[in-house]
């Protein structure tokens, strides 16, 4: 009997998460009669805010212009999300989309105080010395604070 009934899967669209999004499938799978374990796929970004843009000669985009990149922004990564479900994740295993706009670490752990989520499965990129001191890791600050465990793949 698996002890995981929802994993909760980041994903950045970089192979280091479709590797850890293909963990998270297998788990399923294997986690006895199908649709007894659930993935949400989770994408987090950032909207262009006003502040922005910086545009001296002709001052900041008009508000509905704004909100319109927004839009569209959202849209495109909606579908992001869907096409690389419908690459990775077969049609056996149940699965939710989530997007979420922000700081990456912050809104995976709101995300996954918010759910019903037993598992979070999340690649790494595996970054060492100055890169990682001046990136820092998504996957680290997820692994310090979240409330379940983690299981981290590169």
């Amino acid at each position: 009997m698996n002890v995981f009934r929802h994993l909760l899967v980041p994903t950045d669209f970089s192979e280091t998460a479709a590797h850890a999004l293909r963990l998270a499938v297998r788990l399923a799978r294997e986690g006895g009669a199908a649709g007894n374990v659930r993935l949400t796929l989770l994408h987090v970004g950032s909207l262009p805010q006003a502040a922005t843009f910086d545009f001296p000669t002709y001052g900041v985009p008009m508000p509905e212009t704004l909100v319109q990149l927004q839009r569209e922004l959202m849209a495109e990564r909606s579908h992001a999300l869907e096409r690389l479900a419908r690459e990775e994740i077969p049609p056996e295993v149940t699965w939710d989309p989530k997007l979420r706009e922000g700081y990456p670490p912050e809104e995976i752990l709101v995300e996954a105080r918010a759910g019903t989520y037993d598992l979070i499965v999340m690649g790494t990129h595996g970054h060492t010395g100055l890169k990682h001191a001046l990136l820092g890791s998504v996957t680290e600050r997820v692994l310090r604070q979240a409330p379940i465990p983690v299981l981290v793949t590169h």
